[in-house]
């Protein structure tokens, strides 16, 4: 594998400009864009994966074919292997080196982590046999996403050394989850469930940082309880042993972290939104979010906290418990620092709203509809520019197209802030796609899918914001087609690719697009 990995890395590199297109036939299923991705070194784009089923062999069987290409499209390696037909592809993720896929078999109910080294060999498989318990309760979280808009996320990449897995589980009467390992450099395993008291445990994957695997729970004393505790978990890469567990109201603050990021200093900065002390993220407004740089044996060296009305009030119209104009409440997807020490946190905007559908069906069904009575409209783009000690210095919000989302049942009774984590965890139903940043830290983009409707053109667009020279710049492309289903890929710097799937050709086109 040593040998071949300096090769497949000259691969990615050469330059060759003939395979700027490409057609994939006998793609049975538009799940193939689920299971497909850019394979990056940082933030760079060197190739591209696609998974799908390409043939029925009979009825039992199906042929699977792994396609791996470089950054022009050009094919480097394919792989094809016949198995069941029960099996899916839930997830996939790439780290740097190596590709993981998570399988699930509904006939033998036993679900499998096969990992592949980037040039399409098969290095190690893991399995996990699911108890009838742990099945019917993945029916209804995990395994009920799967489908051609699958987005529950819960596959993390650790750069080159392996994956981390976050999937709900049961342990004995108790609703939790579990949080795996797997090694790609060796075969390598752990797993972890919180043993502790509490009744439903939700586990969400922060990041790791020095060897630490960083990650949120909230705790419920019962299934009635409707003021979870918050606390970070410290899990040790190597074994998956407990290092530490951090309550989060230990700070100046209550407060719920959303995610984690990496910054020039060389830090690890846990972020998202604070409550007063003893506040309640199920019901209550948020003040404002916080930054906290928590080291690896759980010991808060810094808290920093930009309240809404104070802070971003200097730079746009915004209420205290965090509502911006029309805009709504913001949900906070990444972080990133440029080569001049400013960081800038990239958001968007969601708000509640009455659902005439889940209304209609309520009455229709006397309560029983399962659909919620409000929805969710997911609204605009926000950038915030902040110095390298998180004061904020400018804020601007990108007007695009609303989208609605329809909520479960009870999802009225449930705060503002908590609905965010299921719109991105749970529905995927935000437009931000990604960010990427330049080598040298002094460009970045930021982008995110729309709709327009006017006389020109009516149809979904890809979009961008740009920074470069102290300067923000916009730019989209039509991404409207005869195509049964359509998604975008990043690519170079100022480029993307799209991949068109045609259901009834079973065909997949990939071409390339310049944003500016």
């Amino acid at each position: 594998m040593k040998q071949l990995m300096p090769v497949l890395f000259l691969l990615f590199l050469s330059i060759n400009t003939h395979a700027q297109t490409l057609s994939i036939e006998k793609v049975q299923k538009a799940t193939v864009l689920r299971n497909s991705n850019a394979i990056k070194e940082g933030s760079e784009v060197k190739g591209y994966y696609f998974f799908y089923v390409t043939d029925k062999i009979d009825r039992k069987t199906n042929e699977y074919v792994l396609q791996i290409l470089d950054a022009n499209l050009n094919k480097l390696k394919e792989l094809r292997f016949q198995d069941s037909k029960y099996l899916q592809v839930l997830e996939s993720s790439f780290n740097g080196t190596d590709l993981v896929f998570l399988f699930y078999n509904s006939d033998t109910n036993i679900m499998e982590y096969q990992v592949y080294g980037a040039n399409g060999d098969k290095k190690f498989s893991y399995t996990k046999s699911l108890s009838r318990r742990d099945e019917m309760y993945l029916k209804t979280t995990y395994l009920n996403m799967n489908d051609d808009d699958n987005n529950y996320k819960g596959l993390y990449p650790v750069e080159g050394k392996g994956f981390i897995s976050n999937i709900p589980s049961r342990d004995n009467k108790d609703y939790t989850f579990e949080i795996s390992y797997i090694g790609t450099n060796a075969k390598k395993q752990w797993s972890y469930v919180p043993n502790m008291d509490g009744k439903i445990f939700v586990g969400d994957y922060l990041g790791t940082f020095n060897g630490v695997v960083f990650v949120e729970m909230l705790r419920y004393s019962s299934t009635f309880d409707r003021n979870p505790e918050s606390i970070i978990l410290g899990l040790s890469m190597d074994n998956g042993k407990l290092l530490f567990q951090k309550n989060t109201a230990e700070g100046k603050y209550s407060f719920y972290p959303v995610s984690m990021s990496f910054l020039n200093d060389g830090k690890a900065y846990i972020y998202g939104e604070y409550f007063d002390k003893g506040g309640n993220v199920m019901k209550d407004k948020s003040k404002g979010f916080g930054f906290w740089d928590v080291n690896e044996q759980g010991k808060l060296l810094s808290e920093k906290y930009v309240s809404w009305n104070t802070d971003l009030g200097k730079y746009i119209d915004v209420t205290s418990s965090g509502k911006i104009d029309d805009f709504g409440y913001m949900f906070l997807h990444n972080m990133v620092q440029t080569e001049d020490g400013n960081v800038f946190a990239i958001g968007e905007g969601f708000k509640k709203a009455a659902s005439a559908l889940g209304i209609a069906s309520q009455l229709l069904t006397r309560g029983s509809s399962g659909v919620s009575t409000v929805k969710l409209k997911v609204t605009d783009m926000i950038v915030i520019k902040f110095d390298k000690d998180f004061n904020v210095k400018g804020a601007t919000v990108y007007k695009k197209q609303d989208n609605d989302i329809l909520l479960e049942s009870g999802s009225e009774f449930v705060s503002t802030p908590m609905l965010g984590k299921y719109v991105k965890y749970y529905y995927g139903g935000f437009d931000y796609a990604y960010t990427q940043m330049s080598n040298d830290h002094s460009t970045f983009s930021v982008c995110y899918s729309d709709y327009e409707r006017n006389k020109e053109y009516s149809g979904a667009t890809f979009n961008s914001i740009s920074y470069n020279e102290g300067k923000f710049t916009q730019d989209k492309i039509h991404t409207k087609t005869s195509a049964s289903k359509s998604i975008v890929f990043p690519a170079r710097p100022g480029q993307v690719l799209i991949a068109d799937y045609y259901r009834k050709d079973k065909r997949l086109d990939l071409h390339f697009e310049k944003l500016n």
